[in-house]
């Protein structure tokens, strides 16, 4: 295993890889608010099976350079090609978790070429649905600034274990407050796992990326059904301040706060038509212990996935929640490994 910063799309990169050089590449994209350390159990099973990992930090996180600025999906998007370029990897597999799947979404349709088949763990292409309340948080300037810089350390512990102490805020301050609910559900993460997400999330650069990543990346439009138009929507995109204020007002109480939003309407037309898995937490779509192989259907954010994938395979994580990669590892290793080797 190697880590090494690289050049792409004009920023430093930290990228670890592993496995044979003349093994089929698979770059691995981390999600929000993690690193490359996300893929600990991946790497190591897709290694000892004959495959080459390609693991980044993303831009903002990690080690990878933190520039300021806004930032784009289609940026984030060049910025994985420019890793596969270095490694003069002229097509590979790409797996993305989370914000991960976000990038590699746009990676997978803008560069056809380079991709051979993709893996989208818990995550969207580009429709939010309401139900990701955070989505319209982070538009609410200065909410966001505010909360990271008082409250990361206990963001992480939150998002990992379902507590913190102090415990966060609750509206409109944060979308994160646990009382009454909770935010995993097991109790995964390890002592040794939350303090390496502290450690990487206590840069503030991180906390402007992150910011960045859902202000300025994710322009949200409302969606009007219109069968003249591709995916049956047109949109009408809305300034971050107008969504904000949907945050601010109470989603219960904005009409607007209820609707699935699109934010990548330039790519409504497109289609790959490779191999694409689509896996999703269990406990958001069905019950039990048993695997569902079910895609789901019947609103916007479930259609897209059929829309934009011909060829698409899907599966439940049963008895996980988002963050499964960490906390069901043999579950994801062996469904990963079954589809690659399809």
């Amino acid at each position: 295993m190697e880590t090494q910063r690289i050049d792409s799309n004009g920023i430093r990169i930290s990228v670890t890889t592993d496995g044979p050089s003349d093994g089929t590449p698979v770059l691995l994209i981390h999600g929000f608010p993690e690193t490359s350390y996300e893929w600990r159990h991946q790497v190591p099973a897709l290694v000892d099976a004959g495959y080459r990992v390609i693991v980044p930090d993303t831009r903002g996180y990690g080690e990878s350079d933190k520039p300021p600025g806004p930032v784009s999906r289609a940026t984030l998007a060049a910025d994985m090609v420019g890793v596969l370029d270095h490694f003069d990897v002229d097509e590979a597999v790409l797996v993305g978790h989370d914000w991960g799947g976000i990038i590699g979404f746009k990676v997978v349709i803008d560069y056809q070429d380079r991709i051979s088949r993709t893996a989208l763990m818990d995550t969207l292409c580009t429709v939010w649905t309401p139900a990701a309340i955070h989505g319209f948080w982070f538009k609410a300037r200065p909410l966001p600034e505010h909360f990271f810089a008082e409250y990361h350390q206990q963001f992480i512990e939150t998002i990992f274990t379902g507590a913190s102490d102090p415990e966060l805020p609750d509206w409109p301050a944060s979308p994160w407050n646990v009382s009454g609910r909770r935010l995993t559900q097991n109790r995964w993460a390890t002592d040794e796992d939350v303090e390496v997400y502290k450690r990487a999330f206590s840069d503030p650069d991180s906390h402007a990326a992150a910011i960045s990543y859902y202000r300025h990346a994710l322009p949200f439009h409302r969606m009007h059904a219109d069968e003249h138009v591709a995916g049956g929507y047109r949109c009408e995109r809305l300034t971050s301040s107008l969504v904000g204020e949907v945050w601010r007002r109470g989603l219960n109480d904005h009409p607007w706060g209820r609707e699935f939003m699109e934010y990548g309407p330039e790519d409504r037309h497109k289609r790959f038509d490779k191999p694409a898995l689509w896996m999703y937490g269990n406990s958001r779509l069905t019950t039990g212990d048993a695997a569902s192989t079910a895609v789901p259907s019947g609103n916007p954010f479930f259609d897209q996935f059929s829309m934009y994938f011909p060829d698409l395979t899907a599966v439940g994580v049963p008895g996980a929640g988002h963050f499964f990669p960490e906390e069901a590892p043999d579950f994801t290793n062996r469904t990963l490994l079954e589809f690659l080797a399809r």
